[in-house]
């Protein structure tokens, strides 16, 4: 049975269009999930099944009676109600029930004899029975508790976004709607609300439409795919998994095809040129193929994501962190539970990040995750103890708040104006680029480039805050919750980036699949300590499921050492070494030959690209040549790192 229809939708934005003459119908029990690029109408598609949003063109077809809800990324609440008001709105039938239930038992008590009363008090009992009413409150309760918010009579409007998300979601699963429409529903989630909601989704029994970065919860949850792209939204059946796979035999039968069409249309027009008389009817209809071929629609076409930034050397110290201490301020707290007393949030932490360590900070909301960053980021000072950074180090913290692009003035900014703030030009391989050059290859083309930046989608902002980071060339990288509002093309993108990024990586999120692919070594906070785990999340969570201490390490030294350590931790640190006059010639040799060593890269790369006009032996002998000079690089910069740590 067809619960939702959209016929012949389009729908656009002055001269963008988001889709045209779009079908989609969605059945009893479908599983969909929508997948695209940023700013590709998956959102808007979600408003337009709810009913939410007129489409441009064609209709949207519903039964009056099928129950819809929707959980919007910013979701629309009554800041006056409690906790428990908000969720009980969305309930229907049964608050309707239980309210009128609580009414007649209240007259009954009053009028014991009164037959009218009594008779409609045994329906009322009847249908919440049917209903399974009776346990509403608990309900209400069990499933805020499971997503962290314990307070139930707080006020809406003291919640912060991220838990007024949560409150939007509890509401929406306790109302039991015959369909349910989620953009983004793992945002602002840690790893365990993720699993949990993951496991009610498997069992929700009405129609599911699913916007989500999340590619873990989508294989799981979806049973067919929706891709919205460059104005089509094609279905393909089966999970995330099946969907990867059918979508890359389409691309390799679509490359094929156009490259046999472009065969056979540049053999067309070579007949063409050679001047036929053209007056027989066969050679006219060959002109008019030719004419056919060339005024035939193309697609427009897909850009291709490009995330670079320029490489700043790292020396061999990056981060250094002894007994951190930090304790929550209680007047801050804007989450799901009562004020309460000042807490800790990071207590004794020591660690010396690496200049190619890859770690990921885990643990639940409000634990001390993104307070450890603004820690490193020098945005907030330790109660205790000393964090350094190497002299070498430059910082990029990509933030949740991705600075001024949020709200208020910065919106009226121009996407060009607000790259340039940070650089007019940067430098990759040798090769100077323009701002508007670097943003081209973050999916931002001329025409865009000038618009305000209020314009742009939730993703596309992060992606534009990205692109401004990236141009500072930055060797250190704090990425505080990544992947939110990222489409899955853009994170599979940013992984290949921090795949072959050379630096020091330390990451903030709730994407196990992001963490799988990018981390070594996990901190996971547990009651205000951090203890560390080696290797990716789904090691930890198998280290976890075999005991609570199986691979784990202190984060800092043990409160008692042997008698042999403290001997050797009394004994006096040996005199860092100095670099003498033949070394430090060689560092500003070599400080003056890297820059010209990597332009020489470039320039060999860029001529094998193009293929060197053919030339088998030339290509032969770039390849050779390209060899021996990123040996030559990879050994200056190891003799640079050695050369830098000594004292001058």
């Amino acid at each position: 049975m067809t619960l939702i229809s959209l016929v012949g939708v389009g729908k656009d934005f002055g001269l963008r269009t988001l889709f045209h003459d779009l079908h989609l119908h969605l059945q009893e029990r479908d599983r969909l999930g929508l997948i695209g690029p940023n700013g590709a109408g998956k959102s808007t598609l979600l408003r337009l099944l709810a009913g939410l949003e007129p489409p441009g063109e064609g209709e949207r077809r519903c039964s009056g009676r099928l129950k819809v809800v929707m959980v919007a990324q910013e979701p629309d609440l009554d800041p006056e109600r409690s906790v428990l008001e908000q969720v009980f709105e969305d309930s229907g039938e049964k608050m309707a029930l239980l309210r009128r239930f609580t009414e007649v038992s209240q007259d009954v008590a009053n009028a014991p004899g009164n037959q009218a009363l009594l008779g409609e008090l045994s329906d009322l009992q009847e249908r919440m029975d049917q209903a399974n009413a009776w346990s509403l409150e608990q309900q209400c309760r069990e499933v805020l508790e499971r997503l962290g918010i314990r307070d139930v009579h707080r006020r809406v409007g003291d919640l912060s976004g991220g838990f007024r998300k949560r409150l939007a979601l509890a509401a929406a699963l306790v109302a039991e709607p015959d369909v349910l429409l989620l953009d983004e529903p793992t945002n602002h989630l840690d790893a365990l609300c993720i699993e949990w909601l993951q496991g009610q989704l498997e069992r929700f029994p009405g129609a599911l439409v699913l916007i989500t970065h999340d590619r873990y919860v989508l294989d799981r949850v979806a049973r067919r795919i929706v891709e919205v792209d460059r104005g089509v939204a094609r279905s393909y059946p089966g999970n995330y998994a099946t969907y990867l796979q059918t979508k890359a035999e389409e691309e390799a039968i679509e490359a094929a095809s156009a490259a046999k069409f472009k065969g056979a249309l540049r053999r067309e027009l070579e007949w063409l040129r050679r001047g036929p008389q053209a007056r027989s009817t066969k050679q006219k209809a060959r002109i008019q193929r030719i004419e056919a071929m060339q005024e035939a629609p193309k697609r427009q076409s897909k850009g291709q994501l490009s995330l670079v930034a320029a490489h700043r050397r790292l020396g061999k110290k990056a981060i250094s962190a002894e007994h951190l201490s930090v304790w929550a301020d209680p007047s801050a707290d804007r989450g799901g539970g009562a004020a309460g007393a000042r807490t800790p949030l990071l207590r004794d932490f020591s660690y010396d990040f690496s200049p190619e360590d890859r770690v990921g900070i885990i643990g639940p909301n409000g634990s001390g995750k993104s307070t450890l960053l603004d820690l490193i980021a020098g945005r907030r000072q330790a109660q205790e103890g000393r964090l350094e950074l190497g002299s070498t180090v430059r910082l990029a913290y990509f933030d949740q708040q991705a600075e001024g692009l949020a709200s208020g003035r910065g919106l009226e900014r121009k996407l060009i104006d607000y790259v340039q703030e940070e650089a007019s030009r940067i430098e990759l391989g040798g090769v100077a680029i323009s701002a508007s050059q670097l943003l081209e290859r973050f999916l931002f083309p001329p025409a865009q480039q000038h618009s305000p930046i209020g314009r742009l989608s939730g993703g596309e902002r992060r992606r534009l805050y990205l692109c401004r980071l990236l141009i500072s060339a930055p060797n250190v990288l704090l990425l505080d919750e990544p992947t939110n509002d990222l489409d899955v093309h853009t994170l599979t993108v940013l992984e290949d980036f921090l795949e072959d990024f050379r630096g020091c990586v330390v990451v903030v999120s709730h994407d196990r699949y992001f963490l799988d692919r990018t981390v070594d070594r996990l901190f996971c906070f547990e009651a205000g300590e951090l203890r560390r785990y080696e290797g990716n999340y789904s090691a930890y969570l198998e280290r976890a499921a075999a005991g609570p201490a199986a691979g784990t390490a202190p984060s800092s030294p043990p409160p008692k050492a042997s008698a042999e350590t403290a001997a050797k931790a009394a004994a006096p640190a040996p005199a860092s070494r100095r670099r003498s006059f033949k070394q430090s010639r060689e560092l500003e040799e070599l400080e003056r030959s890297l820059p010209q060593w990597e332009a020489q890269r470039a320039e060999l790369e860029e001529e094998l690209a193009g293929g060197a006009g053919g030339d088998y032996s030339r290509l032969e002998s770039l390849t050779h040549d390209l060899a021996a000079l990123l040996e030559r690089i990879e050994h200056g910069e190891e003799r640079w790192l050695e050369l830098s740590e000594l004292s001058a």
